[in-house]
């Protein structure tokens, strides 16, 4: 039985929209929706920040300097946090699994999301660990992060079930030996973890 969870943040435990990000930034833009949504999902300049290079108000001005979008840095983060929204169903599963297993975050993430976070959604108080990517210096799926994960939980990867909407991250994770589940859907997610734990 696996006694540790590792959840991911971003699509897994509160909503992702691009939209409420991408539209805003495109009215205020020459730039295409498409050229912007390319930058910021995941682009090389958003990469630098979930590693912890760039503080939020060098992300901030590298970001709109690239996307040709001339704001201050407080309408910007407003607009940059409008990516995340609250999954109470998710939630509260969550803190039912928190009553008898051992829970872990690890996410890609910026210091902006990280603190907008931790201040509004209750869910990160159900976590024993919080492994982020710009405080770690790594982001999956390199191997070392999930290295760095099972050696800071102390914990064997046959112990451990890994969740994250993304299937090369959980691929990475399987790897390591770790119970990689790739997040759909809250139904499909209970239904496999009844297979795991």
């Amino acid at each position: 039985m696996a006694k540790t969870i590792i959840f991911d943040l971003g699509g897994v435990l509160v909503h992702l929209d691009w939209d409420n990000v991408c539209t805003p930034l495109a009215r205020l833009s020459a730039q295409s929706y498409s050229d912007i949504m390319a930058e910021i999902h995941n682009g090389p300049i958003v990469e630098s920040s979930m590693l912890g290079q760039l503080t939020p108000q060098e992300f901030h001005e590298a970001l709109c300097a690239k996307i040709h979008v001339d704001l201050a840095f407080d309408p910007f983060i407003e607009i940059w946090n409008g990516l995340l929204s609250a999954d109470d169903d998710m939630a509260s599963l969550v803190s039912e699994l928190a009553a008898d297993h051992s829970l872990a975050l690890a996410s890609n993430t910026d210091a902006i999301h990280f603190a907008y976070s931790q201040e509004h959604y209750s869910v990160m108080g159900d976590f024993d660990r919080l492994f982020v990517s710009h405080k770690m210096g790594l982001i999956k799926p390199d191997p070392a992060y999930f290295h760095h994960v099972l050696y800071g939980l102390w914990a064997s990867p046959a112990n451990c079930v890994f969740i994250d909407d993304r299937a090369e991250n959980v691929r990475s994770a399987q790897n390591l030996g770790i119970n990689g589940l790739v997040f759909e859907s809250i139904d499909k997610l209970k239904s496999d973890l009844q297979t795991i734990l």
